[in-house]
Formats: structure tokens, sequence, C-alpha cells
């Protein structure tokens, strides 16, 4: 019995090497494209943003959809009115699901916008069901424009927003257009530096991505939609928490094309505290885990060449790799107790996984800082050392997307919860889940500092390293966890009763 458990224990640690092997392979080749692309500054759409000979300024819809963001719906209002942009071609929607000060907030910028004649209105669906989906579904029922561009309450876009994305659309085959998005607080802590490292990652492999023409999977606001490939589509669906991926993948497998300029960029903010980044990333993770499942039939039913087939599988399911390096954690104790790391096998299968490790790590942290347009200068012992704190972060986050994950496949879709932002983001009513991934930190800390304890006393070195960084990752975000909760304090808090079409709501945002 001991024998067999050995075996699967080895076959799966070897199935999770063999992906991630072929995931940091692909990763490469597209930070390899993305770097070109830099370097010669120019693509197909980016020209055709930069270069429009005679006017193009077909009907525009900005949808704004908000849910009880009182601390920011102000300002994003403020800076979508003075979007540069026809005012006859221009119309301008705030979709409020709130139940909280930000209506009467929204409701006051929009009459005053109004009156100085800018075509902007505020409205409130009579059911509000389906979450954002829902929301955006029901705001392009009231829209006259022949493109949708999407904001999030969070989200301040530039000026010239318009005036660099809508000529793209020259091509009639464009059917959405993702632009780069920039974090106003990523300096705050380093966990906020972590996220926005991150998702410069993110945002610096699709340009590459974009650049060879392969799958993408693209945020959900400061994008631009055409009017005739949403109603294509059928609009977003409210079956899964990231109604955007969706979309999106929808659109890809449709034939239509999608550009990514990431030289256009609209500031946003960053979850400040771990319980609002956690119940983020369960929930980013239970999303796109389960649109990669939902999709993968018909992803493998399209015709396409077999290099672009494995670039849509790396990015459909790059969040089921990173929830199944939790599980390499959970088989670090038995595999040092069940298993003689002395054997050949899994002695080369654990050296070639921290060689793949390393490989990927400076990759990442490249992109990350290309990405996220970092410039400050650090000595080399820093830079190593915050290298090494943002690598050890994945690892609670694949915690948190082996949660999601493991929900999505009890057919936990479409719970939402809006995620929290700013420094007092803490005082808010965390939902249950909060606390069940926190007991999940407190148990996988606790884990891996047990296994590599029997690693030392057995004489199994080679996990070692990944239970110390799993130890220094979770680590950190239990330290940010119990600083949280020191700042919490024991006021009484009267809640008023609330229309249960509100429980578990979502925000615009992130």
């Amino acid at each position: 019995m001991l024998a067999l458990l050995s075996y699967f224990a080895q076959l799966v640690f070897l199935l999770v090497v063999a992906y991630f092997a072929l995931y940091v392979l692909l990763e490469l080749r597209v930070l390899l494209i993305s770097r070109k692309v830099e370097r010669r500054k120019l693509t197909e759409y980016a020209r055709l943003a930069g270069e429009c000979e005679e006017p193009f300024h077909p009907p525009v819809s900005v949808l704004l959809p908000v849910c009880n963001e009182a601390d920011v719906v102000e300002r994003l209002i403020d800076a979508v009115c003075h979007l540069d942009y026809p005012s006859d071609a221009l119309q301008i929607l705030v979709l409020d699901d709130s139940s909280d000060a930000t209506s009467r907030l929204a409701k006051a910028k929009v009459d005053h916008y109004a009156r100085e004649g800018v075509s902007i209105r505020f409205i409130r669906r009579p059911k509000r069901t389906g979450f954002k989906a829902g929301n955006l579904v029901y705001g392009i029922q009231q829209s006259s424009g022949e493109f949708f561009a999407i904001f999030d309450a969070d989200f301040i876009p530039p000026a010239d927003f318009l005036q660099k994305t809508i000529p793209c659309f020259k091509d009639l085959k464009l059917g959405f257009l993702q632009t780069g998005i920039g974090y106003e607080n990523q300096d705050a802590s380093f966990l906020t530096r972590f996220q926005a490292m991150e998702m410069g990652h993110q945002q610096y492999v699709t340009v590459g991505l974009s650049e060879d023409g392969d799958m993408a999977s693209l945020s959900g606001s400061s994008c631009v939609w055409r009017k005739t490939c949403v109603d294509a589509l059928g609009g977003w669906n409210a079956s899964t928490v990231t109604e955007d991926v969706d979309l999106g993948y929808r659109a890809q497998f449709g034939e239509w094309k999608y550009a990514y300029l990431r030289d256009v960029v609209s500031m946003s903010i960053l979850p400040e505290t771990i319980s609002a980044f956690r119940i983020q990333r369960e929930r980013w993770g239970r999303g796109l885990i389960h649109s990669g499942f939902k999709h993968v039939g018909q992803m493998l039913s399209q015709r396409m060449p077999m290099m672009k087939r494995l670039h849509a599988i790396s990015v459909m399911f790059s969040s089921v790799l990173l929830a199944s390096i939790h599980v390499l954690v959970m088989l670090s104790l038995p595999l040092t107790f069940l298993v003689h790391l002395d054997g050949p096998g899994i002695h080369w299968a654990a050296l070639a996984f921290f060689v793949l490790v390393a490989i990927w790590a400076l990759g990442n942290a490249f992109g990350a800082r290309k990405g996220a347009r970092l410039d400050d200068r650090r000595s080399i012992a820093h830079t190593l050392w915050d290298t090494y704190r943002y690598i050890a972060m994945f690892l609670p986050m694949a915690w948190y997307y082996f949660a999601g994950g493991v929900r999505a496949l009890f057919g936990v879709y479409s719970e939402f919860h809006r995620t929290p932002k700013g420094k007092d983001a803490y005082r808010q009513l965390m939902p249950r889940i909060n606390a069940v991934l926190l007991a999940g930190e407190l148990f996988t800390f606790f884990y891996s500092l047990f296994a590599t304890y029997v690693a030392l006393d057995r004489g199994n070195y080679f996990l070692i390293p990944l239970n110390g960084t799993v130890c220094v990752g979770f680590g950190m975000v239990l330290r940010w966890a119990w600083q949280e909760r020191r700042r919490m304090k024991p006021v009484p808090v009267i809640e008023k009763k609330r229309d249960s079409s509100f429980v578990g709501q979502q925000d615009a945002g992130n």
C-alpha cells in the first residue's frame, strides 16, 4: 500500500513538473517576442492609432459599472467627462448597482455634467441580477454607440484614451482592444508592489501574445469593444465571476481579432490589505479555472497551428498550473516520508523542477519589472531579496487558486464578493471565505515547517527549497494578516437591513 501511494505521489509530481516545463518554455518564447516589440516600439495597431490621416470618430458609449464605490466614483466620472472626443459622438452611462452613498454621489456628478451639456446618464436597473455581467448587459441595451469603452470604478483613463484606441477599429475584424494599466498605490507596501509586478508581467507577456497572434486573457476594464462583436457573442455571461475573460475567449474562438496597446495607460488602485487581496485572488482563480474548462472543448475543436494551440492551452490553464503548485506543497511531506530522493527518477525530477523555477523566476521578474515600469535603482542584494520575496508570494496565491478551483469543481461558479481597496478596507465586513483562506494559510505554513524538519531528519534535502520558500511566502501573508487584525478597533457596528438582491454583489473593479 505504501509503495502504491509512493508511486502515485511521484506520478503527480512528475506530471506537474512536465506541464510546468512546457509553460516555462512557452513563456520564454513570448517574453523574447515582447522584448523585440519593445525595442521596435511599433505594432500594426499602434501604427493605426498613431497615424490617423483623417478623422475617425464613430459613436462611442462609455460604460461605467459601479457598485458601492463611494470613495472613487466621483473622480471616475470627472475623468470620463473630460475625455477628448467629439461631444456629439460620445455617450456616458453610469450603471449604478449600489446600496450605499455611491448612488447619491454619482447622481449628483451626473446631474452636474448633464447641466453643462455632457451626454451622460445615471442608470439603475429595475432588477439587479447577474452581478457586473448583468449590469453591463442592461447598460448596452440603453446605449447608442457603435463601440463600448468600459472602465471599472477605481480606474482613471487618460484624456486621449479614445483618440488613441478608436482608430484601431478601422480594421473591421478587430473585435476588442485592451490597454495598459498602471497603479497609483503600487509603492504603498510590498503587497501592492508584488501585485503591480505580477500584473505588469501579465501585461508584458500580452504584448508578445498580441504581436504573435496568440490567444490571450484580457481584463474587463480600460478596454474597448465593438458592438457588433458583443452582439454576435450574446454579451457578457453572468454564470462566471470572470465574465471579461469568458467574453474574450468567445471572441477569439469566433475569429475576432484583438489588440493590445500597452502605451495607452489608465490608472487604477490595488488592494492594500491581505484580506482584500486573498478574496480577490480566490475569485479570480475560481473564475479562470472555470472558464478554462468551460471553453477547452471549443478550443480543441478550432483549427490552429500547433504552436498557437500550445499557447492557448498555456493561457487557459495557467491558473490550473498555479493551483497545482499547492498540490506539490501538499505532496512534499508524503514524498519525504515515502520516497528516498536518492532514487534516480524523483531525484532528477526535483532537480529539474528547481532549475525550471529559477529560469521562470528570472524571466518572470524581468517581465514584471518591465511591465510595471519599475525604474528604481536598488542594490543587488536588495533586488535579489525582493525578487525572492516576489517569487515566494506566488505560493500563497497557489493556495488561493487551489481553493477557488475546488469551489469551481463543486459548482460554485458565480458567487461574487467585491474587492475592497484602500487602507481602510480591513474595516469592511469580510465574507466567510476570507476566514477559510486564512485557516489554510496557517495550516500550510506549519505543514511546510514540519515537512522541512522531517526532510532534515531523514536526509531528503531536495524539497527543502520548496518548503522553505513556502514558509517565507506564507509567513509574509500571516504577518500582514496579524498587522491588519491589530489595526481593527472593537467599535460597535450597526448595519441596516439590505435588499437580498445585493448579497454577494460585486464591485465594478477587479
